[in-house]
């Protein structure tokens, strides 16, 4: 992602918009929220594991003027950060498994991802909650690089004629 920042190339404002800054900044943002976010499902269909529910489930939701949020289903920081297993620090994030046994659900969901049979999935999904964990795939920190926010920054400074400090919050608290 770091290398390909063509996406920003293509989001510019014409000169009949800047007669309405209004408008021409706000498409300039959506449009903006949009290539994030096609960013983010292309990054997560190709390196995180799973059926492309995730990916689908990726979206913007504007909050301001000048702002919007990128929203994804819970377990988006889960694949993010990747999961402990149980009794075991493998990784550096806060997220690890807790119960002693492989639930119905979670078999169910390797069965349907992989095909496998329910022996199989149990075996499969034991493995990761005891030896394995998740491994992070930092999503969020390989779409939203330091070059991209200051390609970001750059174009906005560019169609506001204002100098822009462009912030990135992971906050999967808020997270639905």
């Amino acid at each position: 992602m770091a290398d390909d920042l063509s996406f920003l190339d293509s989001l510019g404002i014409s000169d009949s918009e800047l007669s309405q800054p209004q408008s021409a900044y706000e498409k300039f943002i959506l449009g903006l929220a949009q290539e994030v976010t096609d960013q983010f499902r292309d990054y997560i269909f190709e390196n995180v594991n799973n059926t492309g529910g995730l990916a689908a489930s990726v979206v913007y939701f504007p909050t301001g003027m000048m702002s919007f949020e990128i929203q994804a289903d819970d377990y988006y920081k889960f694949q993010d950060q990747g999961v402990n297993p149980i009794g075991q620090q493998k990784y550096q994030t806060p997220y690890q498994f807790k119960l002693p046994y492989v639930t119905k659900n979670h078999a169910a969901a390797i069965r349907e991802w992989k095909g496998y049979d329910m022996s199989h999935a149990y075996a499969s999904a034991a493995a990761t909650k005891f030896k394995y964990g998740l491994k992070p795939r930092n999503i969020t920190d390989n779409v939203m690089t330091e070059d991209v926010l200051n390609r970001i920054a750059s174009d906005l400074a560019t169609v506001t004629g204002l100098m822009f400090e462009i912030s990135f919050t992971k906050n999967t608290r808020t997270w639905q």
